[in-house]
């Protein structure tokens, strides 16, 4: 059988909006361990990644006739769900072609999203295994075996058992990049390295941040690659695809302490000599840890501080204390790593006052990066329950894809004075005086083109409106 996966269109400027130029673009990972695991069961598999390679609808609809697929797979997120029914919707019309869709949306939504006349299936939960028995049961007819499905069946609506969650990820085939155009993508411009790739070592997370939706499609288990499986991974990514920096893609890398410093001592002694950055929280580093990963190749981590008032860090489900974040950022701080720190500004009854308590605490942690990005209550997120408790949600989820955009306004507040107060944050931190001169020290660590864009974009964002 044949099998296409589709990343549906988009742009950076979609996307990142004026700060397009030091965006991330990486091959989506979901997507490649799918097209791994289909692969393997013995199918036949392409993928277009539309964002990387600036495809149309046109040339979705060319390439997809040609390679006459008996199953086309997109990932389907609120921020992106109009175009994969758009995309849908356009190869409907020139083929019988089936179609599904995974993913988050999917999972938290799956009646919703396969509501739509053009989508034939929807996948809720991981997956690879999901898509591979699919595949098999349209040749057999047997959808109503095949666990995580959602299919129509006589003009109803039918949902399968749930998928188990993967509980040994080893057995999943290393993640397919062979099937993308891996030349095209890049991290984010304040990552070192020429060519900075991205890695997802484990999957799940123990904790219940009101803003992620994670563990609806991952649980809140935590499974991981073991650390063979890992080092193996690396060294593709470095001798295949010349990464000379890594990006751990994982929610919380740090949630199993034993775990990474077994990881760090693997990647010391098979001596990699690669940089790498990673996701975690503030209550999950020590002195120890930091050093050790520091020792392997740890050059930044990022951390979700997310708040500067502790009222607002309690009600979305944080589970920090402002006491934990300050001694995280001197801890990481001393162990010579970088930090790069997350503060949402606009929250659920998030008042001016707050906003300003957030833009003070950063500059007290004085983060080597700092981003402040705008509230965002995706659907299926506590977040979103609590937007519509405190204030007024948009209901155009395209919206929903743009940084720069206000889909969310608490009450007593407006979307310009949201705007005024982001815009007032990076103009405080960043214009520092002491913080521009030790930045420029940061800077020259990074290849030229991404310093480059790093003062360009922190331009528009400070000076223009």
């Amino acid at each position: 059988m044949r099998l296409l996966l589709i990343n549906p269109p988009t742009t950076q400027e979609e996307r990142y909006g004026k700060l397009s130029s030091i965006g991330t673009l990486y091959p989506p990972l979901g997507l490649a361990y799918v097209g791994a695991y289909a692969e393997k069961q013995g199918h036949e598999v392409r993928v277009l990644d539309c964002e990387a390679e600036g495809f149309g609808f046109e040339e979705i609809n060319k390439l997809t006739s040609e390679f006459k697929p008996n199953l086309v797979g997109m990932p389907a997120y609120c921020t992106t769900l109009n175009k994969a029914y758009k995309v849908a919707e356009n190869l409907k019309s020139i083929s019988n072609v089936k179609i599904v869709l995974g993913g988050a949306e999917a999972t938290l939504n799956p009646v919703k999203t396969i509501s739509n006349k053009n989508i034939d299936f929807v996948v809720y939960g991981e997956g690879e295994k999901t898509i591979a028995e699919l595949l098999d049961s349209l040749k057999e007819n047997t959808l109503s075996k095949v666990l995580g499905l959602v299919y129509k069946q006589n003009g109803k609506i039918k949902i399968n058992k749930p998928q188990p969650l993967i509980k040994n990820l080893d057995e999943l085939s290393m993640p397919a990049r062979n099937l993308f155009p891996m030349e095209k993508y890049h991290s984010s411009a304040n990552l070192r390295g020429r060519k900075t790739l991205n890695i997802m070592t484990s999957r799940g997370c123990p904790y219940r941040c009101a803003y992620c939706a994670g563990s609806l499609i991952f649980g809140k288990t935590h499974r991981f690659h073991s650390t063979s499986r890992v080092i193996m991974e690396l060294k593709v990514l470095k001798e295949k695809y010349h990464a000379d920096s890594i990006q751990f893609y994982d929610e919380t890398f740090t949630v199993n302490r034993s775990r990474v410093i077994e990881l760090c001592n693997k990647m010391i002694e098979e001596k990699l000599d690669i940089e790498w950055s990673c996701f975690t929280r503030v209550n999950l580093v020590d002195e120890e840890l930091l050093k050790k990963m520091k020792e392997a190749g740890c050059y930044l981590i990022f951390y979700g501080l997310e708040s500067g008032a502790q009222r607002l860090l309690n009600l979305i489900q944080k589970d920090i204390t402002l006491e934990q974040s300050e001694k995280a950022m001197k801890m990481t701080h001393k162990a010579g790593i970088e930090t790069w720190v997350s503060f949402i500004l606009g929250l659920p009854s998030e008042t001016k006052e707050e906003s300003d308590q957030t833009i003070d605490f950063a500059i007290k942690v004085n983060p080597t990066f700092v981003q402040f990005p705008i509230a965002t209550p995706y659907p299926g997120t506590k977040l979103y329950e609590l937007a519509l408790k405190y204030g007024k949600l948009k209901d155009d989820w395209d919206d929903f894809n743009n940084w720069e955009e206000v889909v969310f306004v608490s009450n007593g507040r407006t979307e310009e004075e949201i705007k005024k107060t982001v815009k007032k944050a990076y103009r405080k931190f960043y214009l520092r005086p002491e913080y521009l001169l030790k930045k420029v020290t940061s800077l020259t660590k990074l290849p030229l083109n991404k310093s480059l864009s790093l003062v360009k974009a922190g331009f528009l964002t400070i000076f223009t409106k």
